[in-house]
C-alpha cells in the first residue's frame, strides 16, 4: 500500500500542529487542481538570505510571513540551528497543495520550529505564542513572493501584531496587579473545599448529555426566551455575569459558574436570585462569592493555580480545568468533564454586535466604560452572518482560547449559536431553532447537579484538614526564616561590587557565597508555587539575566549584573512576605472556624 505526502506530512501535523491538521481536513475535499500556485526556487536564494541576515541580526524569535513549499523554511532553519520559527503561510490552499506534493515530515518535526499556523482565522493564535516567547524583539521576515508582491499585507500584519503585542503586555500586567488577589482567594476558599465535591469528583456525572453554555454578550438577549424550552432538554451552564440576564428573565440554569478574582463580582452577584442555582466556583474566584453560598458548592482548583495544588497536595496531573481568558471556557470544560457530548454556545458574540456589549440585565460594568470600549474598537472579526463585527484584542484573546478547546476536545460536537457573534473556528453554526429540533428528544434530570453537589454522606477527611493546615503554618514560619538569610544575603551584595574593584579574590569568594545562599532560598518546596505566583514578572526577569550573569567572565561586571538583578529580586520578596503571611494566617482561621473545630499547626490551638 502506498502512502500518500499527505498522509505522510498529515501524521506528523496531527501530532505537533494539530490545528493545522483539522484545517487541512476542512478544506482537502476542495477543488484547487486549476488554482496557480507559487513557486519557489530550487537553488538558495543566497540574496535574500543575505537580507534576512540583516532583519535577524541577533534576536532568538523570527516571525516568517509564508510556507510557500518549504524550500525558505529549510534554509532559514539551517541557516540559524539556534533560533526558533514562527511561521504563518496565509494561504490555506497553498498550504494543503505543498503538504500534497512533497515530504516534509522532518522539516515539520524540526524542534526549532516553533508553531505554524494556516489561514488568517489562526494568526492570532501565533500572535499569543510569539507574545508569550519573546522578551524583548523579534525579527520579522517574509518569503521573497510576499517581498515583491504583498508589502502592504506585510505593513499591515506588523501593525497587526504591534497592537496585540501591546494588548497581550497590558493583560501580562494586569495579571501581576491581580496575583496576590487571586492567591487570596484561593486560601480563603480552601475551608470549604474540604467539605464540597471537586469537579474531579464528578466525571462523567452525566454522561452524553447537551450543555448549553450560556454567555452575556447581546446576542443572548434576541434568543433568551429559548433558554428556557430547552432546559429539559440540555444542561444549562451560566457563565459568570450572564446569569443576572437569566434572572432578570426569571429563568434558573441548572449550573452558574465563576472564575474571576475580582471584587465586581459582588455587583454581579447583588441579587440574591443569582445564587440560587448550583455554584461551580474555581480556586481563583472571589472568595466571598463562595462564602456567601451555603449549599450546593462545587469546587475546581485549576491547572495555573500552583500555590493551591501544593497546599492541598494535589499533583498537577490529577487537576483537570485549564484557566482561560473568559469564563465561558471553564463552563465549557466543566461541562465536558461531567460528560457532555455536545456543547451549544449562547451570548458568545466575543465583539459589539450593533454596537452593544452586554446583553439586557447584564449591569455590573461602569457604562462609561462599555461605552469606550466599543467606541475605540478597531478590529473587525468575521461573525456568523458572513460579515464583519468590530471588536478589540480582548475579545480576540478570548475567541483564540475557545478555539484553542474546541480543537483540544475533537471528540465533542460544538455548534455556536450566537446568532450575531463572531464566528468560532472549529464550531459550527446553528440557530437556536435548529438547536432545539436536534436536542428536543433528549432528556436531563433537572436536579441532577443539585444531587451531585449534595452529597449528603459527604465526610470531611479530617487528617487532611490538619495536613493542610500544618503545610500553611510550616510555609509562615519557614518564610520568617528566609526573611533572615535573605537580610544576609543583601549584606554580602552590598560589598561585593567594591571587593570585585578592590581585592577579587575575596570578590570572588562572596560571588560564590552569594549563589550559594540564593541556591538555598530556590530550593525550599514553596518557593515556585508560592513567589513565582505572586511576584511572576520580577522572578522572570531575573531567571531572564540569569544566564547572561552565569556566562560572564569579567568579575567587576558580573558583579555589577548580580548586585542589580538579584538586589531588585530580594527586594521585591522582602516586601511581600507580611502580606503573605497575613494571607496564611487568615487562611488557618477560616479553615479552623468552618470545620467547627481548632486544629492549628502541630496541635496547638492558638495559630496567631
Amino acid at each position: 500500500m502506498i502512502v500518500s505526502n499527505l498522509e505522510l506530512n498529515m501524521e506528523v501535523l496531527h501530532q505537533r500542529f494539530k490545528h493545522v491538521a483539522q484545517k487541512m481536513l476542512v478544506i482537502e475535499s476542495e477543488d484547487i487542481t486549476d488554482k496557480h500556485f507559487v513557486q519557489e526556487p530550487w537553488d538558495k536564494d543566497e540574496n535574500w538570505l543575505e537580507a534576512v541576515k540583516g532583519s535577524v541580526g541577533d534576536l532568538n524569535i523570527i516571525f516568517v510571513y509564508g510556507f510557500g513549499q518549504g524550500l525558505g523554511i529549510a534554509d532559514l532553519l539551517e541557516m540559524y540551528p539556534n533560533r526558533w520559527l514562527f511561521v504563518y503561510e496565509p494561504d490555506e490552499q497553498a498550504f494543503l497543495n505543498t503538504m500534497s506534493n512533497y515530504d516534509f515530515r522532518d522539516l515539520l518535526s524540526h524542534p526549532n520550529l516553533q508553531w505554524v499556523s494556516v489561514g488568517e482565522t489562526q494568526l492570532n493564535m501565533l500572535f499569543y505564542l510569539v507574545c508569550s516567547y519573546m522578551n524583548q524583539e523579534m525579527a520579522f521576515v517574509a518569503l521573497r513572493h510576499y517581498l515583491d508582491n504583498d508589502m502592504d499585507i506585510l505593513r499591515e500584519v506588523k501593525e497587526e501584531f504591534k497592537e496585540y503585542n501591546i494588548t497581550f503586555n497590558s493583560n501580562k500586567q494586569t495579571q501581576q496587579f491581580f496575583q496576590e488577589d487571586w492567591l487570596r482567594n484561593g486560601l480563603y476558599q480552601m475551608a470549604s473545599m474540604f467539605s464540597t465535591p471537586s469537579i474531579e469528583e464528578l466525571q462523567e456525572q452525566v454522561k452524553g448529555t447537551t450543555a448549553v453554555i450560556i454567555s452575556s454578550g447581546p446576542s443572548l438577549q434576541k434568543d433568551i426566551e429559548w433558554v428556557q424550552r430547552l432546559k429539559p432538554h440540555a444542561l444549562i451552564i451560566a457563565a459568570g455575569s450572564s446569569i443576572q440576564a437569566l434572572v432578570k428573565n426569571g429563568i434558573r440554569p441548572h449550573l452558574t459558574v465563576v472564575m474571576d478574582g475580582g471584587v465586581i463580582n459582588n455587583k454581579v452577584f447583588e441579587d440574591p436570585r443569582t445564587l440560587e442555582s448550583p455554584l461551580l466556583h474555581t480556586s481563583s474566584a472571589y472568595y466571598e462569592i463562595s462564602a456567601r453560598k451555603p449549599n450546593h458548592l462545587i469546587h475546581s482548583i485549576m491547572k495555573n493555580d500552583v500555590a493551591s495544588q501544593y497546599f492541598m497536595g494535589l499533583p498537577e496531573e490529577e487537576v483537570i480545568i485549564s484557566s482561560t481568558p473568559t469564563v465561558a471556557g471553564t463552563a465549557m470544560q466543566a461541562a465536558i468533564r461531567l460528560g457532555a457530548k455536545r456543547i451549544i454556545m449562547m451570548g458568545q458574540d466575543l465583539s459589539f454586535p450593533g454596537n452593544k456589549y452586554y446583553a439586557d440585565g447584564v449591569s455590573h460594568m461602569n457604562n462609561e466604560k462599555i461605552q469606550s470600549d466599543v467606541d475605540t474598537a478597531k478590529t473587525e472579526v468575521l461573525n456568523v452572518n458572513g460579515t464583519y463585527n468590530t471588536t478589540n484584542q480582548s475579545f480576540m484573546f478570548m475567541k483564540d482560547s475557545l478555539e484553542d478547546l474546541v480543537t483540544a476536545f475533537a471528540d465533542v460536537e460544538f455548534i455556536n449559536s450566537t446568532r450575531n457573534g463572531a464566528s468560532i473556528e472549529g464550531t459550527v453554526w446553528m440557530p437556536i431553532e435548529e438547536v432545539y429540533d436536534l436536542i428536543k428528544n433528549e432528556q436531563i434530570d433537572q436536579e441532577c447537579i443539585i444531587k451531585m453537589s449534595d452529597k449528603a454522606n459527604y465526610v470531611i477527611d479530617k487528617q487532611k484538614v490538619t495536613n493542610v493546615t500544618n503545610k500553611i503554618k510550616a510555609t509562615t514560619d519557614d518564610m520568617m526564616m528566609m526573611k533572615n538569610e535573605i537580610k544576609d544575603i543583601q549584606k554580602l551584595l552590598s560589598k561585593v561590587q567594591e571587593l570585585s574593584r578592590t581585592k577579587p579574590v575575596k570578590g570572588q569568594r562572596t560571588m560564590e557565597s552569594i549563589e550559594i545562599a540564593w541556591g538555598k532560598l530556590v530550593h525550599r518546596e514553596w518557593f515556585d508555587p508560592i513567589l513565582e505566583t505572586v511576584l511572576p514578572t520580577s522572578i522572570k526577569v531575573f531567571d531572564q539575566q540569569l544566564p547572561i550573569i552565569v556566562n560572564e567572565k569579567n568579575l567587576v561586571l558580573k558583579s555589577d549584573l548580580i548586585y542589580k538583578h538579584l538586589g531588585k529580586v530580594l527586594k521585591d520578596i522582602i516586601e511581600k512576605i507580611p502580606s503573605l503571611i497575613e494571607l496564611f494566617t487568615e487562611s488557618i482561621r477560616r479553615i479552623d472556624e468552618i470545620n467547627g473545630q481548632r486544629i492549628g499547626a502541630n496541635g496547638k490551638t492558638d495559630v496567631s
